[in-house]
């Protein structure tokens, strides 16, 4: 009888967070098997704003070079009587966006759809070993506090089988059937009375939309009111809105109508139109009430999915594999205990309700009670301005806090290096090459400390190998192993020269000191004690789990 197939980590679902948390887990040293329902990549030109986070993580895999060369770096909006009328105005001012360079060693994009990340991603999942399966659906599942076991189904050949693993992730879009199976309820406002047409079609338009690959057309004529965007050289997207409140339906719009339409939005009759798929969608807004059932995790659309219009969507469900994805490495490799796994719903889900809020824009706005000003009108806080609180963070007596919400917000435009916040980005120099305090983590805990903090980086050193995790230790200062620029970074991180900061692998605060003579403890035995806690693990043992 053939033995049955075994891997650590299932996730179903290929889209921009399942290849994500895929690579993720690959450079963690931990196999998973990825599978997709569909047949190939997407080809839709939907999710196409990528913010500087986002773009972190994919340094992080070593692609965030590629990722850029196949965006744009604006994406401008100009409204036109027919797709073949010459300019009538730009409606966005490019100036008017998030300058990110005092985040970020990485810009945001303003275009670079799934059609073009996720190909990208995929041929780097393959080319480092990741097992990703198309054509193939999850069936059903059962857990027990030993393991999953999955049924999965190719779709082109029929055949049905079983695989165990360890841990299973629904990465499977809003429509979740791994959500669906587990009886988790979402919560928020749900679908949104607002009614959308997705016109796919296809033409030869290159003419017309050369120069303006990555821009958008608003098309105003008394016969038709929509959105023009390119998907791929003869490929478009139309998007129209239908009222049902006016007897209007998804139904009536036939393909024939729709190639109609088409045909006035573009304005050139001697151009034909084939329309490829009609689909009518609705947004949403809605939080599933928790991210993890035992030992199975929700994450992207499965997870919280919310409207497109502030761009939340994808980049807060990488964002979310890149934390689930270091903490399923550490207990699968025997790092840190179970413990570990509940803190990614308690960091993630706040910030996933957070950014669904904040995405409430247009008319759905209207069903906020009340969103303070400064969190409607700027990009930073959705995107890094908060701090995190839980179980895998370490508050020392310096950065104590009375407040208990589940996640705070920043109140500037900056981060200070607090415990539970993303590292401040600081240009610092290795072997005469700049690099960023984001580009030292390579998957791995990393200590920072100045130039009198040896003490701190021995005590590192030592613990990583008694606690068999991937610990790196860094001095900043002249002679030692980084050297500061600008000669800001301690005030930047807010510790002094014999101060440390400790870096989780998703370049979040661990824990801070400001000084050597804050601890009440040896710095070893501070360490010790405060990785422990971070990884759930007792003190009274320093070597792996396994």
């Amino acid at each position: 009888m053939m033995a049955k197939e075994h891997t650590p980590v299932l996730i179903v679902g290929a889209g921009g967070a399942g290849l994500s948390l895929a690579l993720l887990l690959q450079q963690q040293g931990v196999a998973s098997v990825l599978v997709e329902r569909r047949s190939e990549v997407s080809w839709y030109p939907r999710a196409r704003n990528l913010n500087f986070r986002t773009l972190e993580v994919f340094r992080g895999l070593g692609l965030a070079s590629e990722i850029r060369a196949a965006s744009a770096p604006v994406s401008r909006v100009f409204r036109r009587e027919r797709l073949a009328s010459p300019d009538q105005y730009e409606m966005l001012d490019p100036a008017s966006l998030l300058d990110a360079t005092a985040f970020s060693p990485e810009p945001s994009l303003r275009y670079c759809p799934q059609s073009r990340t996720e190909p990208i991603l995929l041929a780097a999942a393959r080319a480092r070993g990741v097992d990703v399966r198309y054509n193939t659906e999850l069936a059903a599942f059962t857990q027990t506090e030993q393991g999953v076991t999955a049924t999965l189904n190719d779709r082109a050949t029929g055949r049905s089988y079983a695989i165990d693993v360890d841990y299973l992730v629904g990465a499977d879009g809003a429509h979740s059937r791994v959500r669906e199976a587990l009886g988790i309820p979402t919560q928020g406002q749900g679908i949104l009375d607002e009614h959308y047409l997705f016109i796919y079609f296809r033409t030869a338009w290159d003419q017309l939309i050369r120069g303006y690959e990555s821009d958008v057309f608003l098309i105003d004529n008394p016969d038709v009111r929509g959105m023009f965007f390119v998907a791929e050289r003869d490929l478009g997207m139309f998007i129209l809105t239908y009222y049902p409140s006016h007897g209007e339906s998804a139904e009536a719009f036939t393909d024939e109508r729709c190639q109609r339409l088409m045909e006035k939005a573009i304005g050139r009759p001697d151009i034909a139109v084939e329309i490829v798929e009609v689909a009518p969608w609705q947004p949403a807004q809605s939080v599933a009430e928790r991210f993890q059932q035992g030992r199975v995790f929700l994450v992207g659309d499965a997870a919280h999915t919310m409207p497109p219009k502030e761009g939340l969507g994808v980049n807060t469900a990488i964002q979310s594999a890149q934390n689930l994805g270091w903490k399923l490495a550490a207990v699968l490799h025997g790092h840190a205990s179970a413990e570990l796994l509940s803190t990614y719903g308690a960091e993630r889900h706040p910030v996933a309700w957070f950014a669904a809020q904040h995405s409430l824009s247009g008319p759905a706005a209207a069903l906020l009670e009340k969103i303070p000003e400064r969190q409607k009108t700027s990009e930073f806080f959705p995107i890094v301005g908060y701090r995190y609180r839980s179980g895998a963070i370490v508050s020392g007596a310096d950065d104590a806090t009375t407040d208990h919400d589940e996640i705070a917000l920043l109140d500037r435009e900056e981060l200070t290096g607090q415990p539970g916040t993303r590292v401040p980005h600081v240009w610092l120099e290795r072997n005469s090459e700049p690099v960023s305090t984001l580009d030292l983590l390579d998957g791995a805990f990393v200590l920072l400390t100045g130039s009198q903090g040896s003490v701190w980086s021995e005590a590192a050193s030592r613990l990583a190998t008694s606690f068999g995790v991937k610990l790196a230790a860094y001095r900043i200062g002249s002679g030692a192993d980084l050297v500061d620029v600008d000669r800001d970074w301690s005030a930047k991180l807010g510790i002094s020269s014999d101060g440390a900061i400790l870096l989780r692998p998703d370049g979040f605060v661990a824990w801070r000191t400001r000084r050597l003579e804050t601890p009440t403890a040896p710095p070893q035995t501070t360490l010790e004690q405060t990785l422990s806690q971070i990884l759930g693990r007792s003190t009274t043992s320093t070597s792996p789990r396994r």
